[in-house]
């Protein structure tokens, strides 16, 4: 029996050692993490600011080498005006692409009702064609007058070019909506929005050429005024 208390008692002592090495080692370690971690904003800061000091350095080189380009530029080619230049360029742009659009627009509609009257030939609904057109240039005829009478505008041609390209829009729209409807009403419907925009590009044609006389006019009362101007 007294073998066995001394044998079991100094195992007290060794797992006291061992229960506090593992304290103090655990106590370590959660002091290294409250260091790493107070110690990571630091770090963190450091870096943001050394970016933003790269940043603002970058900067202050690029307007340097802004200002050295500029001041090497001739005084010829700092005077020219560069920003009418660029307007006259977008103006010209923008007519060029007009000009392509109404010229594209013609093919695309030819292409369209060839089409239409193949399909009211093959649907045995050909007799449909001269009504629908018909009635197409009837109301493209009435709704010209009306949006005329509604909006009265003084640029009447600036105004009747927006109500024709209203109009054509209107007559694209019935042309799509006619799709949900039967065979009778989809081929009178189809020819009525190709008589009404035949009618649009008609008067379209008519309002270019107007203005195209227009144009020539006024260049050539530029062109006498500067003679007599000349002459004087």
């Amino acid at each position: 029996m007294t073998l066995l208390a001394s044998s079991v008692l100094p195992s007290f002592p060794k797992l006291q050692v061992k229960e506090f090495k593992y304290q103090t080692a655990h106590l370590h370690g959660s002091l290294s993490s409250r260091v790493c971690c107070q110690i990571s904003p630091l770090c963190c800061m450091k870096i943001t600011t050394g970016q933003f000091g790269d940043m603002n350095n970058m900067k202050k080189k690029l307007r340097i080498v802004k200002e050295r380009l500029w001041e090497s530029i001739p005084d010829p080619v700092k005077e020219f005006p560069w920003k009418k230049a660029e307007d006259m360029l977008l103006v010209q742009l923008l007519a060029l692409g007009w000009k392509a659009f109404k010229w594209s627009v013609m093919p695309v509609f030819v292409y369209s009702s060839l089409s239409d009257v193949v399909f009211s030939i093959s649907r045995n609904q050909e007799l449909l064609i001269p009504l629908g057109l018909l009635l197409g240039y009837l109301m493209t005829d009435f709704l010209k007058e009306t949006s005329r009478e509604m909006f009265q505008s003084s640029e009447q041609e600036k105004s009747l070019s927006r109500h024709l390209l209203a109009i054509g829009s209107f007559f694209v729209v019935v042309k799509f909506i006619s799709i949900c409807f039967a065979i009778k009403a989809r081929v009178l419907l189809l020819h009525v929005a190709n008589g009404g925009l035949m009618e649009v590009l008609w008067l379209w044609k008519h309002l270019v050429k107007e203005d195209e006389g227009d144009e020539g006019d006024f260049s050539s009362r530029q062109d006498a005024s500067s003679d007599v101007a000349a002459e004087t």
